[in-house]
Order: structure tokens, then sequence, then C-alpha cells
């Protein structure tokens, strides 16, 4: 089954680590993460992030754990990840996620 997503942003490389950019029109996004938290910042946190997933193994989402180094506006600045130019799906904070 195909599903037509649409995305909030994209990954780069950067450096040693990578960049998450959040599109203008879905910065709520963050500060949804942020207002989670209760605090004005959230540096330091796990993150997952679901992505446009390598199709090798026919999955079309991809979902990566990464640690927030810091937030420049709508420009999150993590971890290393895998992949580059990746459309970004979904970003939430680590805690959100609940597994039963």
């Amino acid at each position: 089954m195909q599903i037509n997503l649409k995305p909030i942003g994209v990954i780069k490389k950067s450096g040693k680590n990578s960049e998450i950019l959040i599109y203008s029109e879905f910065e709520q996004v963050i500060r949804n993460m942020l207002s989670r938290t209760g605090k004005t910042e959230f540096e330091g946190n796990n993150v997952l992030v679901v992505h446009k997933g390598e199709k090798k193994d026919g999955h079309q989402l991809q979902v990566s754990r990464t640690t927030l180094f810091e937030r420049a506006g709508n420009i999150l600045k993590v971890g290393r990840m895998k992949v580059d130019y990746d459309s970004v799906l979904d970003i939430r904070l680590d805690t959100d996620i609940q597994l039963h």
C-alpha cells in the first residue's frame, strides 16, 4: 500500500552531526515539543525522527533516535544520522512515545 505524506522538513549532514530543517509552515511542531517539556529549551533530550526510509527493505518510513544538541529557530542540530536529504515526516521527544 502506498501512502502519500507531506514532509515537515528535511535532514542534512552537517560535519560530524546532522541538522533537521523544519519548514516554516510546520514550526508549530517545535512549539508543541517545547510545551510538553514545560521548559523553554529541550536540548540534551532524545528525539525520534520519522523520515522517508530507504526502499531497500520495502518500507516507506524509518524511525531514528538521536540527541538534540541545539535549536536555532527552525533548525535543530542533532547527533549523527545515517541519512542525508531525507524528508522528515514527524519529530517527537522520545518521552512522548509510550509503548505498551
